[in-house]
């Protein structure tokens, strides 16, 4: 999520990388941003001079108290500060929800060297390894591959668990294991701190590193609770 004071800093920059992304509705949104700041700011000058006031007033009623003069005025004046600094702080929560939902939906700046295009063919190839291979036959996809070879069953995953999920068999579910324990040995030997993390995570963590409102339909909440599934990491 973007600081405020760096959109304050740079609002051509962000407006410039949205148009980069073809988020031109969320354009507006920075001016937006720097309003809704604006006007929280001056809240917290008005809350910070009450405050001072407060103390000011205390002051004074002890000074009046050894004049001998009436306190009346000072006391009602004393008294409405604490509600005026409460309406205040309302406001100014209001407006630090508002300008948080924004900012969590500005993205992070693109790299000078990123390609700018509306679609695949503006991306830029950088290297190739390898050749790609000729078949004198038309190729398996991988579902049809692993589903042949026995190492992989999409159809009863789907009947458990819906489309897009599937089970692991035989050697493929040890090359998985494989794959992992390799991975996890050569972190361990670069001094990594290994973690295994829970397997769900509140929303307001899950909207710290990702805008949920463009992955609503993919991930998955548990049922009323403030609970989603973390993602997977590939």
């Amino acid at each position: 999520m973007l600081e405020i004071k760096f959109v304050r800093e740079n609002p051509k920059i962000i407006k410039n990388d949205l148009k980069k992304r073809g988020f031109n509705e969320r354009i507006k949104w920075v001016d937006d941003a720097l309003k809704i700041d604006e006007e929280y700011r001056k809240l917290l000058q008005k809350s910070e001079k009450l405050r001072h006031r407060r103390n000011e007033v205390t002051n004074e009623i002890n000074l009046l108290k050894k004049q001998g003069k009436s306190i009346s005025a000072t006391i009602k004046e004393i008294k409405e500060i604490p509600d005026k600094i409460k309406k205040i702080e309302e406001k100014q929560e209001k407006l630090k929800q508002d300008l948080d939902n924004i900012l969590k939906r500005l993205p992070n700046i693109l790299h000078k060297s990123v390609p700018v295009g509306d679609g695949e063919e503006g991306n830029k190839l950088l290297r190739k390894f390898g050749s790609k291979p000729k078949f004198s036959f038309t190729p398996k996809s991988h579902v049809d591959l692993l589903e042949s070879l026995d190492i992989a069953d999409t159809e009863r995953a789907a009947k458990i668990s819906g489309a897009r999920f599937y089970f692991l068999k035989r050697d493929l579910v040890m090359l998985d294991y494989a794959l992992m324990k390799f991975a996890l040995d050569i972190l361990d030997k670069k001094d990594y701190i290994l973690i295994e993390p829970p397997l769900m995570i509140r929303r307001k963590p899950y909207e710290g590193v990702t805008d949920l409102d463009d992955f609503e339909d993919v991930i998955y909440k548990i049922k009323d609770e403030d609970l989603y599934l973390i993602a997977t990491s590939e």
